[in-house]
């Protein structure tokens, strides 16, 4: 019994921990090692079942907990490890690993050659990784225990041994000789390989680096000087960087890389005369990996010296060639260096990719690589985090940036800082946000500020728009992570800026000029710094409920989208983190009356929607009551606003960038979500039942879907066959989000309770999905199409043939179209569904 047996293998540490076992040794190791290389297969089916791995552990630990068994356990494993089977292998190896930190120096050295020869067997043959991986942490570990106490002179090894012919002999020799018989070989071969077990016998201690490194380097210098073939240049160089990184590993610069270190820079070299093609990007990848562990190597080059490496490093991850990998390879260390030398990176390497970005003429495709590389070498460093993105920034406030770059680099910047703050639980993320304001986003809403005044066509201003939401989203990012008093302190000088354009509403596109409507297009980054405080932070308005009531007033009369949706996220922003019941009330009761006023048009429609996400996201019983408000104007017949209304749920219950999310402090209440499902859901299918305009039908269907599409899983399960056959007629919507969201849900329901949609699925659910995964209509996009594939290849995987036998034929003409799908993401969910379903039912 597994069970039995893992209580057993746990026992034997306990003993050995508590009492002498050096007489019982024997016994104790054949009680246990008998069942080594142990294997079972558990029952998925349960839970609490000992797995195969932890029973693994368990034996290891019992193998491995005391240096008395050291001399029965190392020869055994070293048998085990030539075994055929890969499990055994690993098992055998991470064991003789295990056993590396008890057992003795003088355990390993009797079977030291057999065991390396295994492990170069293995490394150089195996098609494993894992076996190679457990093979060379196996050598690492047993080379560090016999290697000499730390500060022996590497010229007088004490570990060595008096072989056969009475000559010594180091355990190292076992290693060396191959790898020296290898390197002086006149074609090199198995360069990868040999380097990985190289690297591995220098990592396991300094000293063991040191010899490695003095009786190989020379060698491969010597063999440089003597071969022009890049081939074999590049097999030398591999293995020599591969000892080079030992020594990084080990923070120790063997002796002979100084003697010899301008032999290694004219290795690294670059040369000018070798294109910058396929067929030799290994050559160059393999280079600047070289001068990439030059840099690494402690106390080696000069600052200088370093500049130059970098610079180089740098110019091979900005200059575009025909081989990406390189430009790929380079970027990849420049983030391993930036994390060991950011101050090195941001004078040298920094100011090379601002200046490529500053070219007029630069193609997108590379300003894209430009800003991918550097966003990743500001995230890996948080040292050069603010010296990046204030690059950046500086590069589009100056103008030396082209305009149509300029919206990439702001997303640049927007992106990396959300990579770095959104989440974060560093204690000085608060100084990090507070410095990236003062010096970066400042100068980016200044500038767009002045770049809005200044904008006086259309073409421009929907530029402005689009820079205005990238900077909003970074300013969510910042500053709702500042405390309350840095969040009152920021937003007092925006008051004053913003405050006079939000009151105001634009009643015409030209009536007030150009320069107002531009101004007006800054309000977004208005709302998203109020949406982005605390509850508790004090607004400088000097009345809060006229602020609220003067919004209302512009967001319904203004004609600017813009200024309308800026004004209603602010309302429920204010709204939904004010504390005071009463005065909660009191400003939505002024809105409503505002709203009133305006009935008859979209805009007052709206205003409730907003309202309703402030007030259902507490549980407040003023929310549902707007619900009900709204639900009865899409049921009537003759407003015009009913489909407004009904694509308007979308705001209750969606996401949003700033405006009640739970990043931005709202006051989001337990099972508010779950409450209104209970509350909206009957209300809508019952005046579906008692509709009979199709147009009334069609709006409550989009409320149902922009309902569900936002609810837990676990909410939408409870009672979910009443809202069935409403789903299915969702899927006829010609909105196409929508669609895609009610076949999302019946998929769901078909993970989840299959057997609830087992008699609709022929008659219903395949026709339907079906019709779309159909290119000829526009309401089936590539959202559509894919989710209309993983319904269908879910379908041969949760019911049994019969019940849908009659569909199979015309599911697999259908499949077969759609594997000709102009989307390639399209054909793949096609062709995945299509085999599924040509093997159903045919065993």
């Amino acid at each position: 019994d597994p069970r039995s047996l893992s209580v057993a293998f746990q026992t034997i540490p306990k003993i050995a921990a508590l009492v002498d076992i050096k007489g019982n040794a024997e016994d104790l190791f054949d009680v246990i090692f008998c069942y080594f290389p142990i294997t079972f297969k558990n029952r998925e089916s349960d839970p609490s079942a000992i797995s195969p791995e932890s029973l693994k552990a368990a034996l290891r630990a019992a193998i491995t907990c005391s240096p008395h068994f050291g001399s029965m356990a190392v020869k055994p494993l070293v048998d085990k490890a030539a075994a055929t089977s890969a499990s055994a292998k690993i098992d055998a190896y991470e064991t003789l690993a295990a056993g590396a930190l008890s057992f003795s120096a003088e355990d390993f050295k009797s079977e030291l050659e057999t065991l390396v020869e295994q492990i170069r067997e293995d490394v150089f043959m195996s098609s494993d990784e894992s076996v190679v991986d457990a093979a060379l942490d196996t050598l690492e570990s047993i080379y560090s225990v016999i290697a000499p106490p730390k500060g022996t002179d590497a010229s007088a090894d004490p570990a060595a041994m008096i072989d056969d012919e009475g000559e010594t002999a180091s355990p190292l020799d076992y290693v060396l000789k191959e790898a020296v018989f290898q390197l002086t070989a006149e074609e090199v071969k198995n360069s990868e390989q040999v380097g990985k077990i190289l690297r591995a016998v220098a990592r396991s201690s300094a000293y063991n680096c040191s010899v490695v490194s003095d009786a190989v380097i020379p060698i491969i210098i010597e063999r440089m000087d003597a071969t022009e073939v890049l081939t074999a240049r590049r097999e030398l160089m591999d293995v020599l960087n591969h000892v080079l990184s030992a020594s990084c590993d080990v923070s120790r610069k063997a002796e002979c890389l100084e003697a010899d270190k301008i032999n290694l820079l004219n290795i690294y070299r670059p040369d000018t005369s070798i294109p910058l093609d396929k067929e030799y990007s290994f050559l160059h990848i393999t280079r600047l990996k070289g001068i990439t562990l030059l840099t690494l190597l402690p106390v080696f080059l000069t600052d200088d010296e370093t500049a130059v490496a970098l610079q180089t490093i740098a110019r091979a991850s900005i200059e575009r060639n025909e081989e990406e990998n390189v430009n790929k390879e380079a970027t990849h260390l420049l983030i391993q260096l930036s994390q060991s030398k950011p101050e090195q990176i941001q004078s040298v390497v920094l100011p090379l990719f601002f200046e490529a970005m500053r070219d007029k003429l630069i193609a997108v495709q590379k300003v894209s690589h430009l800003l991918n590389a550097l966003g990743a070498i500001g995230v890996s460093a948080m040292k050069i985090l603010v010296p990046v993105l204030k690059g950046l920034s500086d590069l589009v406030v100056s103008g030396d940036l082209a305009p149509p770059h300029c919206l990439a680099t702001v997303s640049t910047i927007r992106k990396v800082i959300e990579a770095v703050v959104v989440g974060s639980k560093e204690s000085n993320i608060e100084d990090l946000c507070a410095e990236l304001i003062g010096t970066v986003i400042s100068s980016l809403s200044d500038w767009v500020y002045s770049l809005a005044h200044s904008s006086s066509n259309g073409q421009r201003q929907h530029a402005v728009a689009l820079l205005v939401l990238e900077i909003s989203r970074a300013v969510v990012a910042t500053l709702s992570r500042l405390s309350e008093s840095s969040q009152a302190e920021y937003l007092a000088p925006l008051f004053e800026k913003y405050q006079e354009i939000a009151l105001k509403p634009h009643s015409s596109a030209l009536a007030d000029g150009e320069a107002t409507v531009s101004a007006q297009l800054l309000l977004p980054f208005f709302s998203a710094a109020v949406c982005s405080c605390w509850p508790q932070t004090k607004l400088p308005a000097s009345d809060l409920n006229e602020f609220v009531g003067g919004l209302a007033i512009a967001g319904l009369n203004t004609v600017l989208q813009e200024q309308r949706d800026a004004s209603f996220e602010i309302i429920a922003s204010i709204i939904n983190k004010t504390g005071d019941a009463k005065q909660r009330g009191e400003m939505a009761q002024r809105v409503i009356r505002s709203a009133e006023e305006c009935d008859g048009t979209a805009a007052s429609v709206l205003a409730r929607h907003w309202l309703a996400r402030a007030l259902v996201s507490r549980n407040d019983k003023a929310g549902y009551e707007i619900v009900n408000w709204l639900l009865d104007l899409i049921s009537s017949h003759s407003s015009p606003h009913s489909t407004v209304a009904a694509e308007g749920f979308a705001i209750v219950l969606g996401d949003h960038d700033w405006s009640i999310t739970q990043s931005t402090h709202g006051v989001i209440k337990i099972l508010s979500k779950q409450r209104f499902y209970a509350t909206v859901v009957p209300q809508i299918t019952s005046k579906f039942k008692a509709a009979d305009d199709e147009q009334v039908k069609t709006n409550l269907l989009v409320v149902l879907t922009n309902t569900i599409r936002y609810m837990p899983k676990s909410v939408l399960m409870n009672g979910v066959e009443s809202v069935i056959p409403l789903l299915l007629s969702a899927v006829r919507l010609t909105q196409s989000g929508l669609k895609a969201a009610s076949i999302r849900t019946i998929t769901m329901v078909m993970i989840e309770s299959p057997d609830t949609l087992q008699k609709e699925l022929s008659a219903s659910i395949v026709p339907l999905l079906l019709l779309s995964i159909s290119q000829d209509s526009q309401a089936n996009t590539v959202e559509v199409r894919r989710a209309a594939c993983d319904a269908l290849s879910l379908i041969p995987e949760k019911y049994i043939y019969p019940v849908v036998q009659s569909s199979r034929k015309p599911v697999l003409r259908a499949l077969t179209a759609a594997r000709d799908d102009r989307k390639r993401l399209v054909r793949q969910d096609a062709i995945k569904a299509y085999n599924k379903w040509l093997s159903f039912g045919e065993s």
